[in-house]
This record gives structure tokens, sequence and C-alpha cells, in this order.
């Protein structure tokens, strides 16, 4: 049986290997994409700063805009530095109408896989959303992100893909592990390398969506969880059932002691340590 981290041209081995580290083929990734979509969030406002602190705390790499790309390079630069995931796509899914958000929201394209090689990506990253209320709308964002496949394919840029259950018809269950699976089998198909996707809850339930794709993946941190056992726990129960890491945002950078959590999730990915161990060093 094929390795999931077995990739299809040297370009690819070599750019995904800067996120998923050879000796384990886990990573660390904070997301810091959230200024994007939703402006200036708690935890984000310096930007430059944060990434510097996350950076020497262990992460193994970012998820940015292209505009955070292009603005601190120097964080991205040099031997031992992090990698460079860049986000190509937008959407007013995650504001609220108060923000001038929309109710079941649209993305668009805000870049290209060339763009992205110029500013020095290792990888680039997109949402596919599906359980749209207008299923042309689910066809199109699938076409877009079957293109994007084909261009990193070519450049030999690492291909990101989010499957996200988030339409109108799925806003019911959004974690449910059946759509998670759903989502992450079709982007495997599609072309992805590695899988951003939501947690189902429970190792258990998460299983059914490891056994579904056939390309790592790493869970979403999802909004700010109200302990650290459970942020925790989060991160503890999808390597459990075989995750190789996560992208997490405000569970990092909006915690009380952003370089402590950074350092502890960097330990529990990679080291193995356990989430009671974690909440001594955190204080929790």
């Amino acid at each position: 049986m094929a390795s999931p981290y077995v990739f299809s041209n040297s370009g690819k081995t070599i750019r995904i290997g800067r996120i998923l580290n050879p000796s384990d083929h886990r990573a660390a990734v904070v997301a810091f994409d959230h200024g994007v979509h939703l402006g200036a969030i708690p935890g984000v406002q310096h930007p430059g700063e944060t990434l510097e602190a996350l950076a020497d705390a262990g992460a193994d790499a970012f998820l940015v805009g292209p505009g955070t790309a292009r603005m601190f390079a120097h964080v991205f630069t040099g031997r031992g530095a992090p990698a460079l995931i860049m986000r190509v796509d937008w959407t007013n899914r995650w504001r609220s109408p108060e923000a001038l958000g929309s109710d079941e929201g649209r993305g668009r394209m805000i870049s290209t896989v060339e763009g992205a090689a110029r500013l020095g990506a290792d990888a680039v990253l997109t949402y596919m959303f599906i359980g749209y209320d207008d299923p042309d709308a689910e066809a199109r964002q699938v076409e877009d992100v079957a293109r994007m496949a084909e261009h990193c394919e070519a450049l030999g840029i690492g291909c990101i893909i989010e499957p996200m259950a988030r339409g109108k018809r799925a806003d019911h269950d959004i974690y449910s592990a059946d759509y998670i699976a759903l989502g992450s089998r079709m982007a495997s198909e599609l072309g992805a390398d590695i899988l951003k996707t939501d947690y189902s809850g429970s190792a258990e339930t998460f299983r059914t969506v490891t056994a579904a794709a056939y390309r790592p993946i790493l869970i979403a941190g999802g909004p700010k969880t109200a302990s650290l056992r459970e942020a925790l726990e989060m991160v503890h129960g999808a390597l459990d059932a075989g995750a190789s890491g996560m992208f997490i945002g405000r569970n990092v950078f909006q915690a009380p002691d952003p370089r402590q959590m950074m350092g502890v999730l960097s330990r529990m990915i990679h080291t193995g340590l356990s989430v009671d161990e974690a909440l001594a060093e955190l204080g929790g």
C-alpha cells in the first residue's frame, strides 16, 4: 500500500518536507490567516511580533494571507525557519451580520499558485465547502479546487485542501464524522497532498475520517475552546485517531501565554507529551 507521505515529484517532496517533519511525518501549524476573512481580531493585531514569538516557540509552519507573506518574509527566511503556507481564497462566510457578513457566504480565489510561488510559499491552501443550498455553488467550488490542485502539480507546490460541511444543508451538524469523511475523501481524490479538516469531537468518531482519506490530515482548531483541557484533548484525540498534527490559531494566539501554549502543543505532536503533562506545564 502506498504511503500517504510519498509525493508525486521532488518539488512537492522538498517543500512538504518543510511542513511535515520527515522524521515523524507530523506538523504543528499555526493558522494565522484570520485577518483575511475577519479583520483584526484579538491576537493578530501585531502580526510580526506574534509570528516571531510562535516561530521561536516551535511552530513548524504558518498559514497566512498574501499580504502577511509579503510583509513578514523574514519570519520564513533562513535555516530552521518555519514553512510558509499561503491562503489563496477568501470567504465572507465567517463574519457576523453585524460585521457585514453573509448568511451562507460565498468565496473567491484571491491569488494563484504562481503568485504563491513568487512569495516563497511551500504550499497553498483553499477551502472546499460542501452542503450549499445551491448545488451549482458547490460544483463551482470543486472546479476551482481541482484547477488549483493541477497547478500545484505542475509547479511542485504542496496542495492543501480544507473541506468543510458549512452550507445551509449541513449547518445542523457541521462536525458530523460522516460529513467530514465525505469532504476528506473528495479532497483526496481531487489532488490534495494534505488535508485540513474539522475535528468530529472524539478519537473514535474521527477514525471514520482518517479511514476515508488517504492523505495526511491536520485538524483545524476551530473557535476558541472553553478550557485548556478541551483544546489539548482535541489535539490528543486527533493524533490517537491517526491525524498528523494540527492547524490551530485562536487556541494558540489567544491563549494566556501564546508562546508557552505553542511549545506545549508542539511537544504533544512531536514527542508524545500527554494532556495531563501539558496541563501541568500550563498551570491548568
